[in-house]
């Protein structure tokens, strides 16, 4: 049969299977994922008579293009601001929680007698969760508003980073290379800056031109090119296609063309992802999965309760309450699409035995199908554990949080560190982009010498030619670092100056000498010698040395423009991050309060649809208050009786678990309703403690807080005391805990406020 049909023929096969099968899983309360990997199953070359596809490498190539078009949308989903706005605690959280969990892998793989390379692809595995399942998990057990389903969604979110930075060391260890850890990952951090950098720059801007033809079938057959381009570029520089993939996502993320890419690439995520699990799953021998079912429970059990002892650790040692930070570790463990792909990249190398991957998959299912149980004994889990915890264990937590907030709310930084962060930080990043540039140079211009045509030129002088240009791309960023060393020198000189003997000139210039050492040394490490020779390399730096006496001023010139475009595009709709931040970072614990937040949206037939507020009387019927309603991408945050309800609100509720219960079933009645996932950016709640001063004994329609910070004060308790949806006669006393309703931007104004006349 000619190819093109057979390969045609295939993708029917896999498409329809992964609809019937999927459909299927659907109707019985499973996620789609499980019904791919099954049909996969049924139809891959291990399951006679049902083996419709038995060429492996057209399998292996089908799942190439699945995880290419699926790591595009897992980066979409996580743009660089949102990484940056995310503060310390969740990325710390995250990464320390990673490193446990290789660390109790370790341990399994001492005692199980594994080779070091096979332990750290079965610790691969288990450290990445699955976000699409435990977002599923939290929207169904309504823990979207609550702190810790907010925790988990963030560890779930920037575990995505983790998968691809193992990812990317695990193919460069299968690849044959006995390359230090960190050494590699010094090249791929180079390799991510360049390629971020020269995105931020010229995606933004094609993207503009395409938007102005107004064709976006254009636009997505050019983001489809540069997608498969990235990724066999990452691919080339000894990475992994997902690295490419992921950064693409990232990238687009950022810029205001996002949401008409990603409702294009919408079908074909849906698509390819489908054809990825499918994939997946056609490589699993259920002969082999029916031989390891002791190690998948065994290994599931170890991935759920290591991944929780872990996750919570790490979550309190970075600040989170004990509590919190359990109830989100409950969560973290479902395994999914990572372990599969690493699994995949294991057995493929022969690093792990075959029968590893169709383990893999068995324990990545144990995981799903436990963990929406476990969840749903979570308080009763959690009482037994604070039950039998030892008190010098609970009473070292309470402090050790104690002495962290009080680090926390400490003065700010010295004037120093303010005035030098920045910098060293922009230095650290134009290092890593002309280690890039240099290291990955030799690559592109090998490629372009071997494909361009015969010009008649000596090979000598393209590659000169090549260089010199390099070496200009390079100098632009080399002037910007010399210049912050100088800022920086200047800086810690004057600094020093009253601490110090010497003159504030010597210590500058000693500063200057070190870091000029420093950087020839760093050039002589990453400059490769053996590309033009040591006498080539002479000629260039003197050639560089003269751009850079003549056209200083111009290269500084160029520099702020790169530095302003990128700026630009990460700077984005400040209010729409603000808002995204505030679901992801951000929620109180609100046990102490006893309520909760809720989501239900109006349902298209609706019987209320259209009537006022004031009619509804929600607190009246219900005892729970909206808090805000999000109409047509717009939140209204003021709340008034002659408000309208109308088919497509989203409306946010608080109020106590019946109490939400009774709303929500009430104003969900449509069964269109039903099905709806909800994802509400607005507010979160948080508790202030009132200080003594101006602000204690005035009313609240004295003080204006909705006016002033845009937030509103939902309860009040003072002793035993709480009052719920307070009136504006209701008055601020110094030592009274008050809860309040607001954006993450709002609740940091709100703080300032309220702490600005202490």
């Amino acid at each position: 049969m000619d190819p093109g049909v057979s390969l045609i023929q295939d993708l029917a096969i896999v498409l329809l299977a992964a609809g019937v099968a999927g459909a299927v899983c659907r109707r019985i309360g499973l996620s789609v994922i499980v019904g791919y990997l099954v049909a996969g199953a049924i139809i891959g070359p291990y399951t006679p008579p049902f083996s419709f596809i038995q060429d492996q490498d057209r399998i292996q190539t089908l799942s190439q293009i699945g995880l290419v078009f699926l790591m595009f949308a897992i980066g979409l989903g996580l743009s660089l601001t949102k990484l940056a706005r995310m503060g310390w605690a969740t990325p710390v959280a995250t990464f320390l929680a990673a490193f446990l969990v290789f660390d109790l892998t370790k341990l399994l793989g001492f005692a199980a007698g594994w080779p070091a390379l096979h332990t750290f692809f079965v610790a691969a595995m288990f450290m990445v969760s699955s976000s699409a399942v435990i977002s599923k998990i939290i929207g169904e057990m309504n823990l979207t508003h609550d702190r810790a389903g907010q925790l988990a969604l963030g560890v779930t979110v920037l575990e995505d980073v983790v998968a691809v930075i193992l990812l990317t060391l695990l193919t460069a260890q299968t690849g044959g290379g006995s390359t230090r850890v960190s050494v590699m990952l010094l090249g791929m951090s180079a390799f991510v800056v360049v390629l971020v950098g020269a995105g931020l720059v010229m995606v933004p801007g094609l993207m503009r031109k395409l938007e102005a033809r107004a064709d976006p079938e254009l636009q997505t057959v050019t983001v489809a090119g540069i997608l498969f381009i990235l990724a066999v570029a990452a691919a080339r520089a000894g990475y992994s296609l997902a690295l490419g993939a992921f950064l693409l996502g990232a990238i687009v993320a950022e810029i205001p063309q996002r949401t008409s890419v990603e409702k294009a690439f919408t079908g074909m995520r849906d698509l390819f992802s489908s054809v990825f699990f499918v994939a997946i799953g056609m490589m699993i021998d259920v002969k082999l999965l029916l031989e390891v079912w002791p190690w998948i429970i065994g290994l599931g059990v170890f991935a759920i309760v290591g991944r929780a002892v872990a996750t919570g650790l790490a979550l309190v040692i970075c600040g989170t309450r004990p509590r919190d930070a359990r109830r989100a570790s409950l969560l973290l463990g479902p395994l999914g699409e990572f372990t599969f792909i690493i699994a995949q990249l294991g057995v493929g190398a022969k690093v792990l035995p075959p029968n590893y991957y169709p383990l893999a998959v068995g324990v990545s299912l144990f995981t799903v199908l436990m963990v929406p149980v476990i969840n749903r004994y979570a308080d009763p889990i959690l009482n037994f554990f604070e039950r039998i915890e030892p008190r010098r264990v609970t009473r070292g937590f309470e402090a050790y949080h104690e002495w962290l907030a009080q680090a926390q709310n400490s003065p700010a930084s010295s004037r120093t560190w303010k005035l030098a962060r920045g910098r060293l930080v922009q230095m650290v990043i134009e290092m890593l982009f002309v280690t890039g540039v240099l290291i990955f140079s030799g690559q592109i211009i090998a490629f372009i010498g071997d494909h361009l045509p015969a010009t008649g030129l000596a090979p000598a002088t393209v590659r000169y030619v090549a260089w010199g240009a390099v070496t200009l791309l390079a100098l632009i960023p080399l002037v910007a670092i010399w210049r912050n060393v100088e800022t920086i020198g200047l800086i810690l000189a004057e600094a020093s100056g009253g601490s110090t003997r010497l003159p504030v000139r010597t210590v500058r210039g000693g500063i200057r000498g070190i870091a000029a050492v420093l950087l020839g040394y760093w050039l002589y490490a990453i400059i490769p010698a053996n590309q033009l020779g040591v006498w080539g390399w002479v000629g260039i730096a003197l050639a560089a040395a003269l751009v850079v006496f003549l056209f200083s001023r111009r290269l500084i010139y160029w520099h702020s423009e790169w530095q302003l475009s990128v700026n630009s595009v990460l700077a984005g709709d400040p209010t729409a991050v603000e808002a995204e931040a505030a679901r992801d970072r951000r929620a109180q614990n609100l046990g102490s309060w006893d309520v909760k937040l809720g989501e239900c949206v109006v349902p298209d037939h609706a019987g209320y649809a259209g009537q006022l507020l004031s009619q509804l009387a929600l607190p009246t019927r219900f005892g729970c208050a909206i808090l805000e309603i999000e109409r047509n991408n717009y939140v209204i945050t003021a709340i008034r009786p002659e408000l309208r309800l109308y088919p497509g609100d989203k409306l946010l509720l608080m109020g106590r678990a019946e109490q939400l219960a009774s709303a929500r079933a009430f104003l969900t009645k449509s069964p269109a309703a039903a099905g709806q996932t909800v994802e509400f950016r607005g507010s979160v709640l948080e508790t202030f403690r009132v200080p003594a001063g101006p602000r204690a004994g005035r009313s609240l329609a004295d003080l204006g807080v909705a006016q002033l910070t845009g937030t509103r004060i939902v309860g009040i308790q003072r002793g035993s005391e709480r009052i719920i949806a307070p009136s504006g006669a209701e008055r601020l006393e110094a030592g009274d805990n008050v809860l309040v309703a607001g954006t993450l931007a709002q609740i940091r104004t709100f703080r300032r406020w309220l702490h600005a006349a202490a």
